[in-house]
C-alpha cells in the first residue's frame, strides 16, 4: 500500500471507513481478500482519490458517498441521517470523523 497521507476515507463493498493513521488503515484492511483490496477506493481531503497501490482514480460526484455515509452513521447510533445530502469532501470527513 502506497498511503501516503492521513485521515483518508475508504470505501470497500458498499461500505465506507473513516481511517485517521497507518494502524487505522492496517486494522481496516486487515480482513480484506485481495480482490476487496483491489476495488478498494481511498479519497484523501484534498478530494482526491486512489487505490491502495496509488494508482489515481476520478470521483465522478459524491451523490454516491451519501448513502455509504448515512448508513455508517446509522450503524454508530446517530439520528437524523435521512437528511445528509454530501455535496463536498469537507463534509465527508466533518462527518465520518464522528464515527471514530
Amino acid at each position: 500500500m502506497t498511503i501516503k497521507s492521513y485521515p483518508l476515507v475508504l470505501i470497500f463493498d458498499q461500505s465506507i471507513e473513516y481511517v485517521d493513521g497507518p494502524q487505522a488503515l492496517q486494522e481496516s484492511v486487515f480482513y480484506l481478500t485481495e480482490k476487496q483490496i483491489k476495488t478498494t477506493t481511498c479519497i484523501f481531503e484534498d478530494g482526491s482519490a486512489s487505490t491502495l497501490n496509488g494508482d489515481p482514480i476520478t470521483l465522478d460526484n459524491f451523490s454516491n458517498l451519501t448513502p455509504l455515509v448515512q448508513q455508517k452513521l446509522a450503524s454508530e447510533g446517530h439520528c437524523c441521517t435521512a437528511k445528509i445530502h454530501i455535496t463536498d469532501i469537507e463534509q465527508v470527513f466533518s462527518l465520518m470523523a464522528e464515527t471514530v
